[in-house]
């Protein structure tokens, strides 16, 4: 088998280069001779070299008898074979416009086949997808003494310019850690460093002996000049292959010889990455197109861009059951819904295909959550041009299911909603919950979407907030409890979501809720020192609240309209959990707190705030 150039062989060197070393660098297994064609299929090394006027078409099962190190390893374990057919630009451009973020799942392959793959994203603290952990620092304990990878075998000076290793998908190449510079031959260094924090604020673990710096990929920012390599871990650069001068990647290492981060590209392509759609606009706030025009019975691309203030698109938003976001579909004669969930492309664009069954008005309700903020449902309004095209046949299936409710449907009160379950075998967890419901008034008046109730009135446990696990739920439920409010009489429409043996099933109700009855509040004495916390369809406003430490205070926490998660605030680590009536005031009176951060959720542990107390400025 063949290695490295610091080796006894020459692994990721190739013995005749050419002008583009993209079209030969490439290490081709031999077919295995009297094999199966389903055999042959899974061998090791390249397969197969195409080239066209624009491409390299590189062929292969992913595998390869060399060992590379903990880079050559899948965040998710593949469970069978697969071909991968890797793509790259025989003339590759710098990109002189949005950069595009490196895929999810792999950003190029090392020239023996084997994918390179994007390690920054798969797992991340509590499945918020805010905190993503260095997968590559989680499996490196400095050692390697029983398996040193070929791609460390590079980290020693040789003398020599280190090989190419492998390839990015934006058709530059990608060196081991040696390179040239206008002092001569160098170990490239990064220009990632840790940052200097003591914590990782409201959604992240604490900086201690268990989550030490460097855990997380969110642990380091760039600096430009502090190493040889710009953000994208490359430079503008002449090697033995490209004489004539070329950017390159590299792998990037640490004083004491072990693998650095970002190890290979950082978040972004530095090159033109021509696989992914644009997604053109300047606002700073949620912007919506369709990619085509939409046709009854053809299907739409529908994209989204959410800008940070620096109108960059966020790819990562808070998992809340189990998706960032959640796209809810509702024609305004309320005959159509549909519950989707984009994904996040190249180019920080959320995207889903959807095919509208008729024509006429729709709502779009896109409800996610910014990193470290509350939740938000933006709505869009859309015209669907009907077609002759036929529908799509939609299938009913029948599930025993009884809707009642606990008092008289009236407008303004809180009102638990009970779904009696029959005779369903199959029942399964569907986004982190037994049931998911939307609720739309007539012509669209009003919306919510809401989860069911815990069973039990016991407070969230610290280590279960935002954590939503099928593990955690318990055994299947012959009722799902809901709590809502309709904000005005009238007719609406509840569709109801479970998941029968793998198949996400919707049934419908249609309810006639009264007008409210009128109703004396007793009133309740306020303390004139109480700080008001407001619960909106964004969550707590304030949403992080300063006190001075060890004094006592009261907070009022009111509720106009939010139903469902707003009813109830929890403190977790205080063991106190209040209802909060809508329209009313609850007062929640915390003892004297030492000096930090207390959390507190509403009752599902998706809207958050803090109180943090502070020790005043003065003699000790």
């Amino acid at each position: 088998m063949t290695g490295f150039r610091a080796i006894p062989s020459i692994l990721f060197a190739s013995a005749v280069l050419t002008a583009q070393p993209v079209k030969s660098v490439w290490i081709q297994g031999l077919p295995i001779p009297g094999s199966t064609a389903a055999a042959s299929k899974i061998r090791p090394d390249v397969h197969s070299v195409e080239f066209t006027n624009a491409q390299v078409i590189v062929r292969s099962a992913g595998l390869s008898l060399a060992y590379l190190g903990p880079l050559e390893s899948s965040p998710q374990p593949r469970n069978e074979p697969r071909e991968y057919i890797f793509r790259f630009p025989l003339n590759p451009r710098r990109e002189t416009d949005r950069h595009a973020h490196v895929p999810a799942e792999y950003v190029g392959a090392f020239v023996n086949g084997v994918p390179i793959y994007n390690q920054f994203e798969a797992a991340s603290y509590l499945g918020q997808n805010l905190w993503h952990y260095d997968l590559i620092a989680r499996r490196d304990n400095g050692t390697h003494l029983s398996r040193t990878g070929l791609l460390e075998g590079l980290i020693p000076n040789s003398g020599q310019h280190s090989p190419i290793i492998g390839y990015a998908f934006d058709g530059f190449p990608i060196y081991g850690p040696w390179g040239a510079t206008a002092e001569g031959l160098r170990r490239m260094r990064s220009s990632y460093r840790l940052r200097q924090i003591a914590n990782r604020g409201q959604s992240g673990p604490p900086v201690n002996n268990e989550y030490p710096l460097g855990t997380f990929v969110e642990d380091y920012e760039y600096v430009a000049g502090w190493g040889d390599l710009d953000q994208y871990n490359g430079r503008v650069t002449k090697t033995p292959d490209y004489p004539e001068g070329t950017y390159a990647y590299f792998l990037t290492t640490a004083e004491n010889g072990r693998l650095a981060f970002p190890y290979l590209l950082a978040h972004e392509y530095y090159g033109r990455y021509l696989y992914a759609n644009r997604f053109s606009g300047e606002h700073t706030e949620l912007q919506f197109r369709a990619a085509n025009p939409l046709l009854s019975g053809h299907a739409a691309a529908l994209q989204f861009v959410i800008p940070d203030k620096f109108r960059n698109p966020i790819r990562h938003l808070e998992y809340v059951h189990e998706r960032p976001i959640h796209l809810l579909i509702v024609s305004l004669d309320l005959q159509e819904f549909a519950h989707v969930h984009p994904e996040v492309n190249e180019y920080g664009v959320w995207e889903v295909t959807h095919t509208f069954a008729h024509g006429g008005k729709y709502r779009l309700y896109a409800d996610f959550t910014p990193p470290g903020e509350n939740r938000r449902v933006e709505k869009f309004d859309v015209t669907v041009q009907a077609t002759s095209t036929p529908s799509p046949v939609k299938t009913s299936t029948h599930v025993p299911i009884t809707l009642e409710a606990a008092t008289p449907l009236r407008a303004n009160v809180d009102i638990e909603l009970l779904f009696k379950l029959g005779s369903i075998a199959g029942l399964q967890p569907y986004l982190g919950a037994w049931a998911h419901a939307v609720i739309a008034g007539e012509n669209l008046s009003s919306f919510s979407h809401a989860h069911p109730l815990e069973e039990g009135d016991s407070p969230i446990k610290q280590s279960e907030m935002h954590l939503h696990t099928p593990e955690a739920l318990g055994p299947a439920p012959n009722q799902i409890r809901i709590a809502t409010s309709f904000p005005a009489a009238g007719l609406y429409k509840i569709w109801l979501q479970l998941q029968i043996v793998g198949k996400v099933v919707t049934v419908p109700f249609v309810v006639n809720v009264a007008p409210p009855e009128r109703v004396q509040r007793v009133p309740i004495h306020i303390p004139a020192d109480g700080i008001r916390v407001a619960i909106t369809a964004n969550g707590y406003e304030p949403r992080r609240i300063v006190i001075p430490d060890h004094r006592p205070v009261s907070l009022v926490f009111s509720r106009t309209t939010e139903s469902n998660c707003g009813s109830k605030v929890v403190f977790p680590n205080l063991g106190i959990s209040k209802d909060i009536p809508l329209g009313g005031v609850a007062i929640v009176d915390l003892p004297p707190l030492p000096a930090g951060e207390l959390r507190f959720t509403c009752g599902m542990g998706m809207y958050r705030g803090s109180i943090v107390a502070v020790r005043p400025p003065g003699p000790k």
